[in-house]
């Protein structure tokens, strides 16, 4: 996750970027589109203490720093994007990637245990 330093800004906006990163930043951890629903977005919002609405939120996505965050919210869509949305390749998830890890490092420790 980006640290993030902002000269001007409410603490709501702040709350927000910070909210933005760390869902952007869990998206790719989880090799997930960059993207969330309006509606889970505003929640999580709401769990931090934050007071928004859909209107808002536009509003504020339209203004500095979310802007730089992310992508501008399409009317009549229920989908919030983030910059560098990319489709991401899906030949593997995150439990067959730890499942590999996993069984490599079992491997290199019985080798190393048998020298």
């Amino acid at each position: 996750m980006l640290i993030r330093e902002f000269d001007e800004g409410s603490a709501t906006t702040k709350k927000l970027a910070a909210l933005s990163d760390f869902l952007a930043g869990r998206a790719e951890d989880q090799n997930a589109k960059k993207e969330i629903s309006k509606t889970a977005f505003i929640n999580a919002a709401k769990n931090l203490g934050i007071n928004i609405n859909e209107q808002t939120l536009a509003e504020l996505v339209a203004k500095e720093p979310l802007k730089n965050i992310l992508e501008p919210i399409e009317p009549n869509s229920d989908v919030i994007r983030y910059k560098g949305n990319t489709e991401v390749d899906t030949a593997m998830n995150v439990d067959q990637a730890e499942q590999i890890v996993n069984k490599n490092a079992k491997a290199a420790m019985r080798r190393a245990m048998n020298k």
